[in-house]
């Protein structure tokens, strides 16, 4: 606001408002107010300042009247056509309360909640335009308010307006997705003399969104919107009533990151995301940074097979016809599966790992009587599903099959429902002959619908509002991906300045470089054996595998780039097919001769098409009609929730929690109350332990429990102790080597040797020395608990797989006689390594250690110096 003090002597004439004073004055003396009840603030608005203009004027005896505690509001304004311009202001509680011609009624006048804030205040200032310039001066009418000052704005709706900035902020971010109290608490951090009220905001941001349709349908702002913003839109709808069937619509960077990674798609539906209640299909690619990108939002009038085709001809539309997709992962969603098959017949469909063993168990659970036996099954299940060789597969599978024939409902599930039909599309051996990039689920698509809802906020919204939300998480999407492009470009880690990574550096994905960095580690071990390394890695990521790299190491060669698939160089979403000679200009003319051959129906009606396809927002389509429910009283409560209905392997683990495997992980309570034995191992360890399941007591309990955690079932303690005792005598003079004696290598054959039903204490389990036996003969990781030792043992003879084959199983040692299985969490930090696995093992099982040494320095970290734990094989029981 500008002001000026003028020194100068101005003649003013301020007859009328002399005039108005004497009327004040009347209406004072007439309404004869008590004078405790006047409040005189005429000192406040007296004033012998000059103002630059007429806003500058008004906005001062506002903000005066705020700083005592009145609105000021504008009574009356003149322009000053046949005498000077003036303005009148006056108290927003001044005058009397009118009421409209049509609610004369004193009924609608009582009516509940209605009322005024006015009481014939008469309060009044007048200013008045000055001769010479655009300067105003102010005069006091009448500076008497016939109520009490307002101890606080707030409330007074006209105090609480928003400023001309103020509209431009709540604008700015009701676009950014911000709430209303975000928006109101903002504006106040920008004026701390607001009084705006939540109120406020919502009617502002309505108002916005009106101006902003400017008379629009829902669907005429959307396809408004969408042109706007270049995206390729399609749609189907229903040629009776003109509403929408099906709506496809793609952003035109994810068009291009589309065509820049379009090895691997993943797709599933969410539902709950629309007032409609139409499935949502969302498609997703992934970056040769391993980040995910949306691909198309596809809203479906149901999904069947012709609705999932058409949206896959679209998608395949927008898709250059040399670069099609590798792989497809669904769930198994047959009109979807189909769907794929008609339109990419050439693509592989793989389904999803993840929605396959949670139907396992919403089908198989019910079947297994005992928790124990029903871990076991599913940790089988997992062996087979992840089987990393086809001769692997088939003999888990006649192991699965001999272990649970008593089971004969769950064996004829997994076999004829998936196993049979697909096990193409899900186990290890099998997928792993293509490149799917690491992508054998559909999490990334079930991570971005829950982003998605969370930003929603309510399944109730149309398609526009929802489209607002989708834009704005693309946008951000593609500025996380763009920046990570420049990370690989302009960002050398430490790790990769091994001579071997000279031409790779910046030029492909750090992603890329890490997968390869793995498999040089595991070079030494595999050497140049290709049935060893098992080449997954070339194969599933297109990426050197470890035999490759051993090959380089030995000739002394770096890493060619063209060893890399292009997918990893990928470093932009620069496309090379783009033809700059497409032109419209053979349809046009036929367009044209249609229309000189049409009679004049048709001509309006071809007409009707074109301005539909120029003006996208002179649609006449329509929104779905809003599906409702025909059984039950309708509820007068709207469900805003976005969260989904209960799967039913949800259903299945909430009906059967007494025997649920998860139970100890879902119950929030201290592990210590709910898992028996759970004080005999370091208290370090115990946030980690996911269970504990007991095993009978007859000193079989350390081989029953192996037994246990290898699948075989409790009861197969026999075959434990038959295959240890046949690991003993096979490589015989290894483990007297190891255990330093022929006396101890029999004195270890002595105690397995025992298949009675009682084992008497010298036949008992001993560690550390049967934990290189177990974890060699079953080629797994055993990691050995308790409140004294703590150990992990490897593989003394074998090549490593890939760490996502790897199995570890935990063994606990409870109160000094009793062994049980322990289950741990995918994090949890496990011991040292045996010190007799570096001693002897031999050279090609290098590899085993490596995926583990971050777990074991968070395991040595987490005990500290002057932990009693033993982290070694001897130790002195006498001292302890």
């Amino acid at each position: 606001m500008m002001l000026k003090n003028s020194e100068n002597d101005v003649e003013i004439s301020f007859e009328t408002v002399e005039k108005e004073e004497d009327e004040v004055q009347m209406n004072l003396d007439h309404n004869a107010a008590p004078l405790q009840q006047l409040v005189d603030i005429s000192d406040a608005f007296s004033s012998n300042e000059i103002f630059c203009s007429r806003d500058a004027l008004i906005e001062w005896a506002r903000n005066v009247g705020k700083r005592n505690g009145f609105v000021i509001v504008i009574k009356r304004s003149d322009k000053g056509d046949s005498r000077k311009a003036r303005v009148t202001l006056a108290c927003e509680r001044g005058g009397t309360y009118r009421h409209a011609k049509n609610k004369s009624n004193v009924e609608d006048l009582n009516r509940k909640g209605t009322g005024t804030k006015k009481c014939d205040c008469p309060f009044k200032i007048i200013g008045v335009k000055l001769t010479s310039s655009d300067d105003w001066s102010v005069k006091v009418v009448c500076g008497f308010h016939n109520h009490r000052a307002a101890k606080q704005l707030e409330g007074h709706s006209y105090a609480g307006r928003l400023s001309d900035g103020e509209k431009t902020i709540l604008s700015d971010m009701t676009k950014n997705l911000v709430k209303p109290r975000n928006i109101l608490l903002s504006i106040k951090n920008h004026d701390e003399y607001n009084v705006s009220t939540m109120k406020t905001i919502y009617n502002a941001r309505h108002k916005h969104r009106l101006l902003n349709s400017a008379g629009r349908s829902q669907m005429q702002q959307l396809m408004k919107q969408l042109n706007e913003c270049k995206y390729v839109e399609w749609h189907r709808k229903d040629a009776s009533n003109d509403c929408v069937r099906d709506l496809f619509w793609a952003h035109p960077t994810s068009i291009q990151l589309l065509n820049a990674f379009c090895s691997v798609l993943i797709m599933d539906c969410t539902y709950k995301t629309n007032r409609y209640r139409l499935p949502l299909l969302e498609i997703v690619g992934v970056t040769s940074t391993n980040l995910t990108f949306s691909v198309a939002f596809v809203y479906l009038e149901a999904e069947r097979v012709d609705n999932y085709t058409w949206a896959m001809e679209k998608l395949q539309s927008l898709m250059f016809a040399d670069r099609l997709p590798n792989v497809i992962v669904t769930d198994r969603e047959l009109a979807l599966m189909n769907a794929v098959r008609l339109v990419f017949p050439t693509t592989t469909n793989l389904l999803c790992r993840w929605h396959i063993s949670k139907n396992v168990l919403a089908n198989c659970k019910k079947l297994f009587e005992r928790k124990e036996k029903w871990e076991a099954f599913m940790s089988a299940w997992s062996v087979l599903v992840f089987s990393s060789k086809e001769d692997d597969y088939e003999r888990n599978l006649r192991s699965l099959t001999t272990d649970y024939y008593t089971y004969p409902g769950a064996i004829k599930y997994v076999t004829e429902s998936w196993l049979t039909p697909y096990k193409e599309r899900f186990v290890a051996a099998l997928t792993d002959k293509v490149m799917h990039l690491g992508n054998v689920t559909t999490n990334r698509a079930e991570s971005a619908h829950a982003k998605l809802k969370r930003h929603l906020g309510s399944s109730q919204g149309d398609f526009e509002s929802s489209w607002n939300v989708i834009n704005a998480l693309i946008e951000l999407q593609h500025t996380e991906i763009k920046a990570s492009f420049e990370r690989s470009i302009s960002v050398v880690e430490h790790q990769f300045n091994n001579a071997m990574f000279k031409e790779l550096r910046g030029i492909v994905s750090r992603a890329s470089l890490n997968m390869i960095l793995m498999e040089f580690k595991r070079a030494s071990q595999v050497e140049i054996d290709k049935g060893i390394c098992g080449c997954v890695n070339r194969t599933s990521y297109g990426l050197p595998c470890a035999h490759e790299l051993a090959e380089l190491i030995k000739e002394g060669r770096t890493i060619p780039l063209d060893s890399v698939h292009s997918h990893w160089r990928k470093l932009d979403t620069v496309t090379d097919n783009v033809s700059s000679e497409l032109t419209i200009s053979t349809e046009i003319d036929s367009i044209l001769r249609q229309f000189a051959d049409c009679d004049e129906a048709g001509k309006i009606a071809l007409k009707r098409k074109l301005r539909e396809l120029a003006c996208p927002a002179t649609t006449s389509m329509c929104p779905p009609l809003e599906k409702v429910k025909g059984k039950g009283r309708p509820s007068l409560k709207i469900n805003l929730s976005t969260k989904r209905a209960p799967s039913l392997f949800e259903i299945v683990e909430s009906a059967h929690d007494s025997t649920s495997p998860a139970t100890a992980c879902s119950v929030k309570v201290p592990k210590e109350k709910k898992l028996k034995y759970i004080k005999c191992f370091p208290h370090q360890i115990r946030e980690h332990i996911v269970n504990i399941v007991d095993v009978k007591a007859d000193g079989h309990c350390g081989y029953r429990s192996i037994a246990g955690l290898l699948g075989m079932g409790e009861d197969g303690w026999g075959t434990v102790r038959h295959d240890l005792v046949r690991e003993l005598h096979t490589f015989h003079d290894e483990y007297v080597q190891l255990y330093g004696s022929i006396d101890r290598v029999a004195e270890l054959v002595y105690s397995l040797s025992w298949f009675d039903s009682f084992a008497p204490y010298d036949r008992w389990m001993t560690l550390p020395d049967m934990g290189h036996l177990i974890a060699s003969r079953y080629n797994i990781v055993l990691v050995h608990l308790s409140i004294r030792q703590c150990l992990t043992y490897l593989p003394l003879r074998s090549v490593s797989p890939a760490p996502l084959h790897h199995k570890l199983i935990a063994l606990g040692f409870v109160e000094d006689c009793h062994f049980v299985q322990v289950f741990l969490d995918s994090t949890s930090p496990i011991p040292p390594i045996a010190c007799n696995w570096c001693n002897y093992r031999y050279q090609c099982a290098r590899g085993w250690e490596i995926p583990y040494v971050p777990r074991i320095e968070a395991f040595r970290s987490s005990l500290g110096t002057n932990s009693n734990v033993a982290t070694q094989e001897t130790i002195d029981v006498d001292e302890t």
